[in-house]
């Protein structure tokens, strides 16, 4: 593992001083890289090699800068924590082929990438949109899953509250072309961005700066990947309800909710017994964060590390 060393460093820096602060280059610098299905997906690679896995999923307009704050906590815990950029965010490729942004083919490609680390089984935390994702790697895979955490993600429609502009795209208002057409223009970009983060924070210009200058950069020039995501995403968004239900049926192991109460996109009341009724969740293994909205990764690291690192000791032995 190519970060071992930086691993050990990175755990011992957690311990000295929150990485809220680390700047989106330093993060970068720690990501490996590995050619999945011909795209180059970046990764964060945590831990000892030989600990339990547990796989991160980050969702829109984030990548795993999101859990820079985190992972490295779970990792010290006692997992080896795998952290990719979704194709078409972060470091990783921008491919304009929509065909590769099918929920399906996101989903085989996390698979294979825990494949190319060696990885047979493995925890998996998903959060946002991640959970589209996530949802379909449990109906291709479910004997390869110790243990499912959903961290203020869906699974359905009912309770969101999309972004104006996404709102537009699933009422066929605006195309996902011409809703990113404009990304190769930095003021654009940064715009987007404090949008998608203030809605996730508080409301307009609650999002910190680094935060939205941290994503702001990353959308620039991904326009035609962005377009192509959303071209294939909201329809198996507004359609998914029967692939949906097949793929949660494939899955009867340990299921978790940690959900930021104050989520402005995915209402708590509604999604989180949604959720619950789907995957089977019991009560006592969903944890309600009272101060975090949907960023709680960095809005409320400590409780959600707590909440995380519990719920996977506890099924250690699945």
């Amino acid at each position: 593992m190519k970060h071992l060393l930086l691993s050990t460093a990175l755990l011992f820096a957690a311990t000295q001083a929150s990485l809220a602060e680390t700047p989106r280059e330093t993060h970068r610098a720690m990501l490996d890289r590995a050619n999945i299905g011909g795209h180059g997906i970046a990764y964060l690679d945590l831990g000892h090699p030989d600990d339990p896995a547990v796989m991160l999923l980050h969702g829109i307009p984030t990548s795993s800068y999101l859990y820079r704050d985190v992972a490295p906590r779970i990792a010290a815990a006692g997992y080896r924590v795998i952290v990719p950029d979704l194709l078409g965010h972060g470091a990783s490729d921008r491919p304009d082929d929509m065909a590769v942004y099918a929920t399906e083919a996101r989903a085989a490609r996390m698979l294979e990438l825990a494949d190319s680390l060696g990885i047979e089984r493995f925890a998996l935390v998903l959060h946002d949109v991640g959970g589209m994702t996530g949802w379909s790697m449990v109906g291709q895979a479910p004997e390869r899953l110790t243990s499912i955490a959903a961290t203020n993600t869906l699974a359905g429609l009912d309770g969101v509250t999309p972004t104006p502009l996404v709102m537009q795209m699933m009422a066929g208002q605006v195309s996902p072309m011409d809703a990113f057409a404009d990304l190769d223009d930095p003021a654009v970009a940064r715009e987007m961005a404090q949008m998608w983060m203030d809605q996730g924070y508080s409301g307009p210009g609650t999002a910190p700066a680094q935060e939205v200058d941290a994503y702001g950069t990353d959308l620039v020039g991904a326009g035609a990947a962005y377009s192509a995501f959303f071209g294939m995403a909201v329809p198996a968004f507004m359609q998914g309800g029967e692939a949906l239900a097949a793929d949660l049926a494939a899955y009867d192991g340990p299921t978790a909710i940690i959900f930021g109460e104050q989520d402005r996109f995915f209402a708590p009341d509604i999604v989180i017994p949604d959720l619950a009724a789907k995957l089977g969740t019991d009560e006592g293994d969903i944890t309600r964060i009272p101060d975090a909205g949907h960023f709680l990764q960095t809005q409320a690291p400590d409780a959600y590390v707590a909440a995380l690192t519990a719920f996977l000791n506890k099924n250690l032995e699945n």
